[in-house]
């Protein structure tokens, strides 16, 4: 063999490659969030690169198994449509890192979390996705992933020519070809450990969003895929029946009577307007900000609001079966994209239908979006109103109806409504990118200013909204419930993964609420999914099915609330708040601070939870 034919062989370049491609979007990535890392840790983010290497690795053996294959065919069959085929595959491979690449970067700064395979459910419609940004955010998005891509194709066509060379060495042949498979097995599963690489692996700092930097986000959506088709467990921290006994302790009460009586009508209408993104941070009862939402601090007066309840998810589709269903969002899935599961998962709205309730719901964007539509007809909705009953002027330019046409269409239709009914209301407005019709005290181009704006025309509909049902004669027999899907990192730019980010906007209120509790706050520490248990229960109507859920004003009620997203688990408790990394199993943060002493039995708690409600995920 001549010395000249020694050169750096065609798969070990395209690998180097592979992970110089994925170290260009982590920098792009910490550029585009610089304002998300506290200021004097950026050199200790500049560790993410190194860190990030394993997985990276390991994606780009797993990218190198076709090119492998056919580099070994060409060996012995030398033909140029196997160079044109290696040519494709790579070239298509690029195009989409890109893509996954930037959309991880913008889904980042509005989840808080890693592009994941509830992402992708959610493209699979379109329209809906490009909603939830500006038009030239979206033209900002693709103009980079063009450039991104057009710029990789073109190095890896410079640089990696040589996929044609053939070993005319027999011998050296053979061996590289034997070689190469098990080196791409050893880099794929990250080394010769007993357990394969995962994320834990690249995890080094307590701050969050360095792991996250070092995370090779292509890597982090496969592996959320596998999951989400994964019929195993994944929170096995004890045995089953165990985790089952603790969670049931948690619900478990000595008295079946709540502690205040909301209504003396006895079957009271029921409305429930889930408000979109209603972050407590927008409400100045809650300590929030100052006449961002001016008339829910004038209605907070004659209503009950509670004012420690936690979303337990970050997406409408989990607050929606929350606050419906009872059910608290878990990690990786949400049941409401199976219709299977859906099918068997109680509803309040079942409870009604039985009492002789009519039910409706109303939505001014795409029914179908994250397979809602399925699920209100699931749990059998009688009218179900979505965008395609508004006019196109009533638009805005992405979701759907504004919330004023939507709030109004619900009035009128239920001026006709035989009673009792039970009818449903989400709004849209709070929604990205925060298009409103009117004109508001927040009118810079700031994202929270933006955000305000959008809060602030809400509010202001709602003004108009009750004003108007106090004129309807089914008003005086109605309930209120108004109660926000999620929070959101605005307008604070909270960190989604910390609890101050998920407490909510929460209140009951109507011509039906006793007088006498006008202007009373409940403080009890709950979850949006007790909304089930706590209203069944002053209605005197069974809730026992509603495992999940429990009555906030029963005296005997523990307090706590929990949340989850891919990365973390939250445990809200009057002693302790935990947060508990996912990926490196670890408790990452203890609240309050001065407090630095973790107490197990709470994490204990949270554990079980957790486990017990993904078993009863899998089990419907």
């Amino acid at each position: 063999m001549k010395l000249n034919t020694i050169k750096i062989h065609y798969l070990i370049k395209l690998i180097i490659f592979w992970i110089l491609f994925f170290t260009f979007f982590r920098l792009l990535f910490v550029i585009y969030h610089h304002a998300k890392i506290p200021d004097g840790k950026h050199s200790n983010t500049v560790l993410a690169f190194l860190y990030g290497l394993r997985l990276d690795l390991s994606v780009a053996c797993f990218a190198a198994i076709i090119p492998y294959i056919l580099w070994t065919i060409q060996q012995f069959f030398k033909r140029r449509i196997i160079h044109k085929l290696n040519l494709f595959y790579n070239a298509f491979l690029i195009v989409l890192v890109s893509l996954l690449s930037i959309a991880n970067i913008k889904i980042y700064g509005e989840w808080g979390t890693l592009l994941n395979a509830r992402a992708l459910h959610y493209l699979l419609y379109p329209k809906e996705a490009v909603a939830s940004i500006s038009i030239w955010a979206l033209l900002l998005l693709l103009f980079s992933c063009f450039i991104s891509s057009y710029w990789g194709i073109k190095v890896y066509q410079k640089y990696l020519t040589h996929f044609s060379y053939t070993f005319e060495n027999i011998k050296l042949k053979i061996v590289l070809i034997i070689i190469f498979p098990i080196l791409l097995i050893i880099g794929g599963r990250g080394g010769l450990q007993l357990a394969p690489i995962n994320e834990s692996t690249v995890y080094y700092s307590p701050l969050a969003i360095n792991n996250h930097v070092a995370t090779n986000n292509i890597w982090y959506l496969a592996h959320s895929i596998l999951d989400a088709n994964d019929t195993k467990n994944p929170f096995l921290f004890t045995d089953n029946e165990s985790a089952k006994k603790i969670t049931e302790q948690l619900f478990y009460t000595t008295n079946d009577k709540s502690e205040i009586v909301v209504t003396a009508v006895n079957k009271p209408n029921v409305i429930i307007i889930i408000l979109e993104s209603w972050t407590a941070d927008i409400i100045k009862a809650l300590d929030g900000e100052n006449n961002v939402t001016p008339y829910f601090d004038e209605l907070q007066k004659k209503s009950i609001l509670f004012t420690q309840m936690y979303g337990s998810g970050y997406r409408t589709d989990q607050g929606l079966v929350s606050i419906l269903s009872g059910f608290p969002a878990q990690p990786y899935n949400s049941i409401i994209t199976t219709p299977s599961k859906t099918e068997k998962i109680p509803s309040i709205n079942n409870t009604f239908s039985k009492q002789g309730y009519q039910s409706s719901f109303y939505y001014g964007g795409e029914i179908e979006f994250a397979n809602m539509k399925s699920y209100l007809l699931n749990t059998h909705f009688q009218k179900i109103i979505d965008k395609k009953s508004f006019k196109a002027t009533e638009f805005n330019s992405k979701w759907g109806a504004h919330d004023e046409f939507v709030l109004q269409k619900q009035l009128t239709d239920l001026a006709s409504e035989k009673q009792p009914f039970f009818s449903v209301l989400l709004t849209l407005s709070t929604h990205e990118p925060f298009e409103v019709p009117m004109k508001t005290p927040f009118n810079k181009g700031q994202e929270e200013d933006q955000f305000r704006k959008a809060a602030y025309y809400t509010d202001h509909c709602l003004s108009t909204y009750f004003n108007e049902a106090k004129k309807q004669n089914w008003y005086a027999n109605t309930l209120f419930i108004l109660v926000a899907d999620h929070g959101h990192h605005l307008p604070k730019n909270r960190d989604m993964n910390y609890p101050e980010a998920k407490r909510i906007t929460a209140l009951l209120t109507g011509g039906a609420l006793n007088k006498k509790l006008h202007g009373k706050k409940i403080d009890k520490i709950c979850n949006q999914n007790d909304w089930v248990a706590t209203l069944l229960s002053q209605l005197n109507l069974p809730h026992n099915e509603f495992i999940w859920s429990k009555d906030v004003l029963n005296k005997s009620t523990k307090e706590f609330a929990y949340y989850s997203n891919e990365n973390y688990l939250g445990w809200i408790t009057p002693q302790q708040n935990i947060i508990y990394s996912l990926t490196s199993n670890k408790v990452e943060a203890i609240q309050p601070k001065t407090e630095n002493v973790l107490n197990d039995s709470l994490l204990i708690q949270a554990k079980a939870y957790l486990q017990t409600l993904y078993q009863t995920y899998l089990d419907y």
